[in-house]
């Protein structure tokens, strides 16, 4: 026959089993708000990944760019120099009114085509302005991007390891939890051994 002594030990080792199963449950909860974190982690590395690889593809393009640069560079002071010299052919000068009219006659056609030349380098030196001022943009915003970039990955890095911590942290308070679970088990299976 049990007795009340033996009635309030064996109540009070089921209230301490209850208690290290509920600290127990609360910890596997815990564990597994970490895991979804540390999940959640992982899938943001791993998109920062994909846009640090997106951003190096961009980067492998700006040797390119500067190539082209350089060379719209060096084909606007082909331009410059082919337009100084076709004004120094189409200098103006002053002659009478007779002398004009010989000289208009006899250049007009050759006079015309330097002109339409000339406004055909000024277009092609635009255009060439133009694109240079857009590689130069895309060269701007392409640093920019990775230095975001990068403090992107230094935080995700740091958020990491902090996840990581934590993980490992929670990993061992879960083994001691974990053995104390069952050392209090064992116990109460072997009432004769006390």
């Amino acid at each position: 026959m049990m007795n009340e002594v033996d009635a309030l030990r064996l109540f009070n080792e089921a209230q301490h089993a209850l208690n290290r199963h509920q600290s127990v449950h609360r910890s596997w909860m815990e564990v597994s708000q970490l895991e979804f974190e540390l999940k959640e982690q992982v899938r943001q590395k791993d998109m920062y990944k994909a846009l640090r690889k997106q951003r190096g593809e961009s980067l492998k393009d700006l040797p390119i760019i500067q190539a082209e640069l350089e060379k719209t560079q060096k084909e606007a002071s082909l331009v410059k120099r082919e337009h100084a010299v076709l004004l120094k052919k189409v200098r103006v000068f002053e002659i009478n009114n007779e002398r004009l009219s010989a000289v208009t006659n006899t250049a007009t056609p050759q006079v015309q085509e330097n002109i339409d030349l000339i406004d055909q380098l000024r277009a092609t030196m635009n255009e060439v302005k133009a694109s240079t001022e857009a590689l130069r943009r895309k060269m701007d915003f392409l640093a920019s991007e990775k230095e975001a970039t990068k403090e992107d990955l230094a935080s995700a890095k740091d958020q990491l390891r902090v996840m990581k911590d934590k993980a490992d942290k929670w990993s061992r308070l879960n083994d001691e939890l974990r053995a104390q679970l069952y050392s209090a088990v064992s116990e109460r299976d072997a009432p004769g051994l006390e």
